[in-house]
């Protein structure tokens, strides 16, 4: 069995229990490869780092808005340290500068909130993939 760390940051409590909730889900279908988790919350920059530093996840699930600072900074941070991070960001602030600004500090995709399971299917789809790879 494969075993993947999660990181899922976001400020609010129930947008993280709602990816973890997709990402479960997804495995227990046998949709995804990876099929055994470790999931780490964070509600803010700072606490998001701290796990990242303790942890070395394999993938993150990264809001843009957070009350201590900018995901993207975060995003530009995580793959100065882990180039191979798989992060996806998420937002609901999905202008064409925020996506495209994902895209060109690192990220593997975007998903805009409010997110679908289809959304976090393709993700993990992608992560999987990725992980072929590395």
């Amino acid at each position: 069995m494969q075993q993947a760390k999660i990181l899922l940051v976001d400020d609010i409590d129930y947008t993280r229990q709602l990816l973890r909730n997709n990402i479960m889900s997804l495995a227990k279908s046998k949709t995804v490869a990876v099929d055994n988790f470790q999931f780490f919350n964070a509600n803010s920059a700072l606490s998001a780092m701290n796990i990242f530093s303790l942890q070395s996840p394999d993938i993150i699930f990264l809001d843009i808005e957070l009350p201590d600072g900018s995901g993207l900074d975060l995003l530009a941070k995580i793959k100065r340290v882990k180039p191979d991070c798989f992060i996806v960001m998420v937002s609901a602030n999905s202008t064409l500068e925020n996506v495209q600004s994902s895209i060109k500090s690192g990220a593997a995709t975007f998903i805009v909130k409010p997110f679908t399971g289809d959304k976090i299917m393709a993700a993990m789809r992608l992560y999987a993939k990725h992980r072929l790879k590395n």
